[in-house]
């Protein structure tokens, strides 16, 4: 066992995703701390419901987010990245006012239709009309927040862009859910805590962005300077926000739908099974943030020996990681649900379908990268249509029978059923079989 560790470790690709993802474990293990943080004060001092009513005004504010942006904070890094490395960045500039321009026009029109429709969004998932109301006013903070920390990742500003996507809301939440209580302690502090972070870390990107970006840039009189037109933003941003709607919708259809079926009580009690079986997928997101760049690098290099070494090591990884977390929560899952009261000892069964969710993902390992990282993406994007929709009508059928364990059990098997699928393309397509089963050799 020790040799076979020490040939490991001399052996450069593994060398290189052991290091490099451990850099980016620690800051993924960060930001999961923190957000379970942040919701076990919640469940603490507002309980299930008061835990639901903030989940479900957070969703809503994201869901009109999403459509305001329109894919341009994704667009952005593209830009950005490609332009920066040429060192063009009058260009960036320019890009950057067109955007700003197109993001405030688009999110004014999104939360005045939020705040117009409150009523109604409320009633529909028995969601607080007051908070929806209220977070209508913060759709431009958020858009530029996330605008802003992609930006930073288009400069390779990794670790700044890490800390606000990973961590910086979650921390100022809960700074700010501290100094609130000082004064008032009511259901309606998570919310006016999240509001007053978002504005602080809308800031900060902003700050971070620009010193960054000043200290970087060359004065260029000789640039060949590229202007794209509006309509050529919008073209190629768009369809990224559709790809990011699936997305959404895989993340957050469940809540919602609890939300409209049941109400905001359920949705806290399933809210903290899920974000403690998100534990479990830190290895799986961890790993694959730095094995991506290597899939894309071997498969350019037509090097399908060294992708299928390095996809056998990163599953292998991936699953010996998260197999002892995934085995504690099935040990103990009304013990670590207990600790955010005893009205969430309901969701085990609900904690105990999502972690073998997750059990599934790290077994299949980094099959959905694969697609992605090898020119396989409109595979990847079909798989998870399909598992959206999968998704969708299975919490349609399941959570009026079951409630929360209804839900769960659509995610559990939504989840599964697409990363099988996924598993099943590497192989078809790269022949690559990324599904890991101890002591199996392949």
């Amino acid at each position: 066992m020790k040799e076979k560790f020490i040939n490991a470790i001399k052996d450069k690709d593994f060398s290189e995703i052991l290091k490099k993802g451990g850099w980016s474990f620690f800051i993924r293990i960060g930001g999961q701390v923190m957000g379970f943080l942040l919701t076990l004060i919640i469940a603490h001092y507002f309980g299930a419901k008061g835990l639901g009513d903030y989940v479900l005004s957070i969703v809503v504010l994201r869901i009109f987010t999403l459509f305001s942006k329109l894919g341009m904070d994704t667009f952005s890094i593209r830009f950005i990245a490609s332009f920066a490395k040429k060192e063009k960045w009058k260009s960036i500039q320019i890009f950057r006012n067109k955007i700003i321009r197109l993001l405030s026009i688009t999110s004014l029109i999104f939360s005045l239709l939020m705040y117009c429709f409150s009523q109604d969004i409320a009633n529909l998932i028995h969601a607080n009309v007051h908070h929806v109301r209220l977070n209508s006013f913060f759709v431009l903070p958020m858009a530029f927040f996330m605008l802003h920390y992609q930006s930073l990742r288009g400069l390779k500003k990794i670790i700044e862009f890490s800390f606000f996507y990973r961590m910086s809301q979650a921390t100022f939440s809960i700074i700010s859910i501290f100094i609130i209580t000082q004064f008032i302690l009511d259901g309606d502090v998570p919310v006016y805590a999240y509001l007053s972070s978002l504005a602080i870390v809308s800031l900060l990107t902003f700050i971070s962005f620009s010193y960054n970006f000043n200290k970087l840039k060359i004065i260029n009189s000789n640039e060949q300077i590229e202007d794209l037109k509006y309509r050529d933003i919008l073209k190629v941003s768009i369809p990224l926000m559709f790809a990011q709607s699936v997305q959404f919708i895989m993340a957050w259809t469940d809540k919602l739908m609890l939300g409209n079926m049941m109400g905001s009580e359920e949705v806290g009690i399933y809210f903290t099974a899920f974000k403690l079986s998100m534990f479990a997928s830190i290895a799986l997101m961890a790993i694959n943030s730095i094995a991506s760049p290597k899939f894309a690098e071997l498969y350019g290099k037509k090097d399908f020996d060294g992708l299928k070494k390095v996809a056998h090591q990163s599953s292998k990884m991936i699953f010996l990681a998260t197999l002892p977390l995934v085995l504690l929560f099935f040990s103990f899952p009304e013990f670590l649900l207990g600790l955010f009261g005893e009205e969430f000892k309901v969701g085990v069964k609900a904690f105990v379908f999502l972690s073998f969710g997750k059990l599934i993902s790290s077994f299949s390992g980094s099959a959905g990268n694969i697609l992605q990282m090898t020119g396989k993406q409109v595979i990847f994007m079909n798989v998870l249509f399909v598992g959206a929709i999968v998704n969708v009508i299975l919490n349609f059928f399941l959570i009026p029978k079951f409630g929360i364990n209804g839900a769960a059990l659509a995610s559990m098997i939504s989840l599964s059923m697409w990363n099988l699928i996924m598993v099943y393309f590497v192989k078809r397509e790269l022949g690559l079989y990324t599904f890991y089963i101890p002591f199996l050799k392949r």
